[in-house]
C-alpha cells in the first residue's frame, strides 16, 4: 500500500493512495470466508454453502464491504502515522474497485494548522491604574441621583427643554377638524404628538405657560388615523395644562438613606468600594486584551475559509457559556444564538487562532481543568441565577455547554498564567 500527502493549500492535504492488487485480494478472501460461515442458504446447510455459490449470490455487497474496508484502515492509517488532525468531514473521489487490479484513490481533507509559536513568557504588559478618586465618586453620585430624577410638577413657570407636558390638542386640515385628543402625555425634547411628526417641537413650546397654547404647522403622515387626509398640511393646535419637570434629589445624607446608608459619608464608602471592583475588572480586562493582541502577532499561520466554516457553531456555543456568565437571562440566551450567528469571519478567525495557540500552550504547560473546578463554576452560575447547582448543570448539559465551559475554563487559566509570568509596567496614564 503506497500513501502519498501533498499539501495544497492552508490547512489542505490531499491523501493519493494506491492499495495492491494483492491487499485486495487478501481482503476479498478473509471477507468472502467469514460470509460462507455466516450464509444460510436454500438446500445447504447454514455455512455449508459452495464459495462459487455465495460469491455469485452475494458479490455485489462483498465488493462494497471489501471497498468500505479498504478506504476506512487507509484513511485512518495516514491520519494516525502522518499525526493529522483532521477538521469535519473528509471529500473522497469515486473509488471503482476491480479483483486483479490495484484500487486508486484520493482523500481531500482539512485539517488544524501546524505551527510554532514564540517566546510567549515575558510578555510586556502596561497595567493601568485602578485606583478609585474623589471625581469618581462625585460622577458615580450624581448618576445614582439621576436615577432617582422624580417628575414634579411646576405651578408657575414657562415650559424648558426637559420637561414633560400634559396637554390637549386639535388637528385642522383648512376649517376642519380631523382629530382631536386629551389629557397627552408629551416630552417637549421629543418629536411627536399624537403619532404625528413634528420635528421642532420644542422650539415652539419652550416658553410657553401653563394654559398657553401654540399653533404649528405639520404634515400629516402615511400612518395618519383618517386616510383621506394623509400626507396634507394641517394645523396642530396644543393646549398646555400642566408641566412637568425631572428632578433629581440632592446629594446629601437623605438620599443616602434611601439607598439604604445611615449617612452620605458611608454611601461614598459604599461607591467607592464597588468603584474599585470594578476598575480591577476593568483592568483585568485590559490585560488579558494586551495578552490576546500578543498572542495574535504570533499566529503566523492562514486559516481556509472551510475550516472557519466549521468552528463556528462551536464558537457559538463559547458565546453562549459567556452571556451565562455575564448573567444574561436564561430565555434571552437562545435569541441572542441568531445575532451571533452573524459574527464576522474577521472575528471567527481571530478566535479561532486564539483557541489553537492557547491550547498550545496550555498543553506544553500542563494546564487543565479539574472536575472540581467546573463544579465551582456551575455553583457561582447557580448562585448569580437564584437556582440550584443541579438545575443549573441539567441546562447547561441541555443546551451541551458543559464542554465549552471546561475549554473556556482551561483558556481563562492559561491567560492568568501568561499574565503572572509576563513582565507589568505600572502605568500613571489613564487610557482613554
Amino acid at each position: 500500500m503506497k500513501i502519498e500527502i501533498e499539501e495544497i493549500g492552508p490547512c489542505k492535504k490531499l491523501i493519493k493512495v494506491e492499495i495492491s492488487k494483492e491487499k485486495i485480494d487478501d481482503e476479498w478472501q478473509e471477507q468472502l470466508k467469514e460470509l460462507c460461515r455466516m450464509a444460510d442458504l436454500p438446500g445447504f446447510r447454514k455455512g455449508k454453502a459452495p464459495r462459487s455459490l455465495v460469491e455469485r449470490k452475494f458479490g455485489d455487497r462483498l465488493m462494497e464491504d471489501v471497498k468500505q474496508k479498504l478506504v476506512s484502515s487507509t484513511y485512518e492509517e495516514a491520519v494516525e502515522k502522518n499525526k493529522l488532525s483532521p477538521v469535519g468531514e473528509p471529500e473522497i473521489s469515486d473509488i471503482s474497485l476491480e479483483l486483479g487490479k490495484p484500487l486508486n484513490f484520493e482523500v481531500t481533507m482539512e485539517v488544524l494548522p501546524t505551527f510554532e509559536i514564540g517566546e510567549y513568557k515575558g510578555m510586556q504588559l502596561n497595567k493601568q491604574p485602578a485606583s478609585v478618586t474623589d471625581k469618581d465618586i462625585k460622577a458615580a453620585l450624581k448618576t445614582i441621583s439621576g436615577q432617582k430624577t422624580q417628575l414634579t410638577i411646576v405651578k408657575d413657570g414657562k415650559v424648558e427643554d426637559d420637561d414633560y407636558i400634559i396637554c390637549d390638542c386639535k388637528v385642522k386640515v383648512g376649517r376642519k377638524i380631523v382629530f382631536k385628543d386629551e389629557d397627552l402625555d408629551v416630552m417637549v425634547s421629543g418629536s411627536t404628538v399624537a403619532d404625528i411628526s413634528v420635528p421642532d417641537l420644542k422650539s415652539h413650546l419652550s416658553g410657553t405657560k401653563s394654559g398657553g397654547k401654540c399653533s404649528i404647522d405639520v404634515e400629516l403622515g402615511d400612518n395618519f388615523s383618517d386616510e383621506q387626509y394623509r400626507n396634507k398640511p394641517a394645523k396642530l393646535e396644543i393646549t398646555i395644562k400642566e408641566i412637568k419637570r425631572p428632578a433629581s434629589p440632592e446629594i446629601n445624607d437623605e438620599m443616602a438613606k434611601q439607598m439604604g446608608c445611615d449617612s452620605l459619608a458611608e454611601l461614598k464608602e459604599l461607591v467607592s468600594k464597588q468603584l474599585e471592583v470594578e476598575k480591577k475588572k476593568m483592568v483585568d480586562n485590559d490585560m488579558r486584551e494586551q495578552v490576546y493582541k500578543n498572542l495574535l502577532e504570533m499566529a503566523g499561520f492562514e486559516l481556509p475559509k472551510d475550516v472557519i466554516e466549521s468552528q463556528t457553531n462551536k464558537r457559538l456555543r463559547s458565546y453562549q457559556v459567556e452571556l451565562l456568565n455575564k448573567g444574561t437571562p436564561l430565555e434571552e440566551v437562545e435569541k441572542e444564538m441568531e445575532n451571533l450567528k452573524n459574527t464576522s469571519e474577521e472575528s471567527v478567525v481571530k478566535n479561532f487562532k486564539l483557541s489553537l495557540i492557547l491550547e498550545r500552550i496550555a498543553e506544553k504547560e500542563k494546564i487543565f481543568v479539574t472536575e472540581a473546578d467546573v463544579n465551582q463554576r456551575i455553583n457561582t452560575l447557580a448562585n448569580m441565577y437564584g437556582t440550584e447547582p443541579s438545575k443549573m448543570r441539567s441546562q447547561l448539559e441541555k443546551i451541551g455547554s458543559i464542554p465549552n465551559l471546561r475549554y473556556q475554563m482551561k483558556e481563562s487559566k492559561t491567560v492568568d498564567f501568561l499574565i503572572k509570568e509576563a513582565v507589568i509596567k505600572e502605568t500613571n496614564q489613564k487610557k482613554k
